[in-house]
């Protein structure tokens, strides 16, 4: 029997009212489950009502409203969303099965590591950690540095453009947002306009008053007199997606407009030759497979290839054929997601490379799953400049003689460098990580916790919370009165 869900794929404040608000459905279908998705028509009138509404809203209620409460608010969503018998949960798992073909096992492990990295605790030492004092944001402070007092002030409306390839991710802007007291509106991707309203319906449930400050829409890119609209209203942009994407935008928001961009970027590991021993390396293979399984390897978090120093006690080959045991028993818990016929295609391609390798050099070098795409593993002798791989749990084992030898791979995509796994074994691996911060890494991690940051880190290299912040200091003697 065919199962049909009926949600939204939009969120608008309670309260809202517009003159141009007209709503169509889209119907989306997989294996034998229909989405009914209720969407508006947002035109640049529309987007311009919805951001009047929620910067009001943002002036009169949350600007007012103590960090504490906040942060409260916030930690009591996390906390519903981490509840399996949720049903904005459940609903958001089968909605997003359907639209994007990541398996409900995927959305669920992802909303599950979205959300645990997003608690109280979280929340606090990540506004500590950018800004010493969090009650910066309430009011004037004194400052010891200083010698006086500060206040931060955050924007009035941030807009942000989300990607698709994490499920779950998008609360993470309205999170931010809402801790420096921005309302928000957040342009859903076409391919996944589902879990932002239905978080926001959390928020909803919880405080009225600061789901008034926040929207989720959806517009085809590109749209003038809706960007323009955006342009006009926001104070702040948050921009995720691929270069052309990025650089498109950034082209046409005002210069005089804040933008923080988490544009393409491409994540890679490292095993030296002491840390691949006869005691380490099964270990080591579920981290490498754990680090290419989540997000089916869509994210940037992900790792496209993973160099592997010659001379351990376990050659590369083994290496290989632990990561392949591993890799088939994620897919047991955590299957693979639905693929495009393109991506079949380039998988089957990889696949057939790899094989003349093998006849070339008379050797194993790839295992993969018997009868389907589900996962590849390839062990190369000759390494190559770092670039994207096929993806969908595609494992490239790069054989390197040094471990620094591979600096000279990493040169060419030096600016798009982001995340990368790092076990050495010895003393090298503190000159080899200043390496990599010198030559642009944002995060070194062990193997195995690539997908899993913290709200600690400085994601792509920026303090997500403060780059948001503008500051007002006094400098006087004496407090002004009412001040302590």
């Amino acid at each position: 029997m065919r199962k049909t869900i009926e949600t939204n794929g939009y969120y608008l404040p309670p309260g809202f009212f517009s003159a141009h608000l007209k709503f169509g459905t889209q119907v989306f279908e997989r294996g034998g489950t229909r989405v009914h998705l209720r969407m508006p028509e947002v035109s640049g009138l529309l987007l311009a009502d919805v951001a009047a509404h929620v910067r009001q809203a943002q002036g009169s209620y949350l600007y007012t409203l103590p960090v504490e409460r906040i942060i409260d608010v916030l930690d009591r969503a996390s906390r519903r969303w981490l509840d399996k018998q949720y049903p904005a949960r459940q609903t958001a798992i089968e909605a997003m099965h359907v639209l994007t073909g990541f398996s409900r096992e995927m959305i669920a492990a992802s909303i599950d590591l979205e959300m645990e990295s997003s608690r109280k605790d979280d929340m606090w030492r990540a506004l500590c950690s950018e800004i010493k004092n969090p009650l910066y944001l309430d009011d004037f402070q004194r400052s010891a540095d200083l010698n006086g007092w500060c206040r931060a002030y955050g924007p009035g409306l941030v807009v942000s453009f989300f990607s698709e390839n994490i499920p779950a991710l998008p609360h993470l802007v309205y999170m931010r947002s809402a801790l420096v007291k921005a309302a928000c509106i957040g342009k859903a991707a076409s391919g996944e306009p589902v879990f932002a309203p239905l978080y926001l319906h959390t928020i909803e449930e919880l405080d009225p008053g600061m789901a008034a400050c926040m929207a989720a829409l959806s517009w085809r890119g590109g749209s003038a007199d809706v960007e323009r609209a955006a342009f006009d209203s926001a104070d702040a942009f948050i921009v995720f997606g691929g270069v052309e994407a990025c650089d498109s935008l950034l082209g046409r928001i005002p210069r005089s407009k804040k933008v923080l961009v988490h544009g393409h970027k491409i994540g890679f590991g490292i095993i030296g030759r002491t840390a691949l021993n006869r005691t380490t390396a099964k270990d080591l293979a579920a981290a490498i497979a754990e680090d290419h399984a989540m997000f089916d390897q869509q994210a940037c978090l992900a790792p496209q290839a993973y160099y592997v120093e010659r001379g351990g006690e376990v050659g590369g080959p083994e290496l290989a054929e632990l990561v392949a045991r591993a890799l088939a028993q994620i897919e047991q818990r955590m299957p693979r997601g639905a693929i495009s016929a393109g991506e079949a295609a380039a998988l089957h391609q990889f696949r057939t490379r790899a094989e003349v390798q093998e006849i070339a050099a008379g050797e194993r070098v790839m295992c993969c799953s018997p009868g389907s795409t589900k996962w590849t593993v390839v062990c190369e002798q000759t390494p190559q400049a770092l670039a994207p791989s096929p993806g969908n749990r595609t494992v490239r084992l790069w054989m390197v003689d040094d471990i620094f030898d591979l600096f000279a791979m990493l040169q060419p995509v030096q600016g798009f460098l982001q995340n990368a796994a790092v076990a050495v074994g010895d003393a090298r691996e503190v000159d080899f990580i200043r390496e990599l911060g010198t030559l642009g890494v944002c995060r070194i991690t062990a193997p195995g916790m690539m997908p899993l940051p913290s709200m600690m880190w400085h994601h792509d290299g920026i303090a997500a919370l403060s780059s948001l912040l503008r500051w007002c200091d006094i400098e006087k003697r004496e407090a002004p009165e009412g001040l302590e």
